[in-house]
């Protein structure tokens, strides 16, 4: 994605490409957080939110922009570019069912 917002030149593909970087950033940061708070309390239901966090939103941010630039450079042919949006769903898909899961046993009667 970098790279073909770069050859693009368009300055809104370059905002996307800064948002979407941006977006891992922060997804990343709120990852630790739910880390950290998992640290402190040791409690699996927040083990499983900070997971579930930490790839829906840092690592499927990193992944579909690594797999974009890696179309754009022709690194990986175009072809591929169908298995790249898979890993990502099913990155995203594994987090949701982690939060959900987290959620699920928070609330569960002890």
């Amino acid at each position: 994605m970098v790279g073909r917002l770069v050859a693009e030149g368009s300055p809104f593909a370059i905002a996307a490409g800064g948002a979407a970087t941006l977006s891992a950033v922060v997804g990343l940061y709120i990852g630790y957080h739910a880390f950290r708070g998992l640290r402190r309390n040791d409690d699996p239901s927040m083990r499983y939110l900070s997971v579930g966090m930490i790839l829906l939103f840092g690592v499927t941010y990193v992944v579909a922009l690594a797999g974009q630039g890696l179309l754009a450079f022709r690194v990986v042919p175009v072809y591929r570019q169908s298995l790249i949006r898979l890993v990502v769903r099913l990155l995203q898909l594994t987090g949701l069912c982690c939060i959900a899961y987290s959620l699920r046993i928070a609330t569960r009667p002890s």
